[in-house]
């Protein structure tokens, strides 16, 4: 099997790692495994996340947000990440050393397990920090130092892609059953629950089209005010609140982390012009994006 130029994927944003090359890539798979010490200075104030990932926080504490809900992360700890999350960082020990790994869609497919079912993309949304056992950790280091091992031999080896991903699906089995009452956890919402995570998963995938709580009442097929009813007793705030603030974390991410311009940013976020996503930054802001983007660039420097 040909393997393509490394320009075909982007890898996922690293800073401040001691082994970047850990990276296989064969046509539209895309494989990465690498030591990680993050350096809060050099993080943008907001991360998006393009892939799967597995983060195994070794050493040191952080404290953080994933769409929106707070954590604090103290090693040793499983962290999981989907595509689309966003991650928030506001303070981490000087000391943090991580693991992680991460790969695409199309490598997720190849896996054939159930580990990216329903529920447990749900478990991941609920739950994507969780603290390990010292026999669970090391464990999960046999495993990762096994697939660095694969990885190191890749050029030599023609049967590295099948190991990666027999490896890879032997450590999500044995995940998956070492938290496996966080997938019964979630199988077992009530109606109220299952509707409302439903409802922020709607959100993160939609709210850029669609910013109308209707919209999200008439795919889940009950009415708007059963909707808001249902999200204002489970989370304490009212479902329109959640769609803004979706909103927002989607922007500001954009305006941290890329080179498009305000108007993009609006475009991008469906919003009729970049003047109606000014107002609707500034009521929630009280500063224009322009002058969020200046004031987090320059705090960055």
């Amino acid at each position: 099997m040909k393997k393509p130029s490394p320009s075909h994927h982007n890898p996922l944003p690293i800073y401040n790692t001691d082994n970047v090359d850990s990276i296989l890539t064969f046509e539209n798979d895309y494989f990465q495994l690498f030591e990680y010490y993050p350096n809060r200075n050099v993080l943008p104030e907001y991360f998006r996340i393009n892939y799967y990932a597995v983060e195994i926080l070794l050493e040191g504490e952080m404290h953080c947000s994933i769409n929106l809900h707070q954590l604090h992360a103290q090693a040793p700890c499983l962290i999981t990440l989907l595509p689309d999350f966003v991650l928030h960082v506001d303070s981490m020990s000087e000391n943090c050393k991580a693991l992680i790994l991460a790969h695409n869609g199309q490598f997720a497919e190849e896996l054939q397990m159930n580990d990216y079912s329903y529920h447990a993309r749900q478990a991941a949304h609920a739950y994507p920090c969780n603290a390990l056992a010292q026999e669970q950790l090391q464990t999960s280091l046999q495993y990762f130092s096994l697939l660095q091992e694969v990885l190191r031999q890749k050029d030599s080896n023609p049967n590295t892609r099948d190991c990666l991903l027999k490896l890879t699906s032997s450590l999500f089995h044995y995940l998956q059953g070492s938290f496996s009452e966080l997938y019964q956890r979630q199988a077992a919402l009530s109606r109220a629950e299952q509707l409302t995570a439903d409802f922020f998963d709607l959100v993160e995938h939609n709210c850029f089209q669609h910013k109308d709580i209707a919209w999200y009442a008439e795919q889940l097929c009950i009415t708007p005010k059963y909707l808001a009813n249902v999200i204002k007793k489970i989370t304490y705030k009212p479902a329109g609140n959640w769609l803004n603030e979706h909103i927002l974390l989607q922007a500001k991410t954009l305006l941290t982390t890329s080179r498009l311009s305000v108007q993009q940013i609006a475009d991008r976020l469906g919003f009729k012009n970049q003047s109606h996503f000014g107002t609707f930054f500034r009521r929630h802001e009280d500063i224009s994006p322009a002058q969020f983007r200046k004031k987090n660039l320059s705090t960055a420097l």
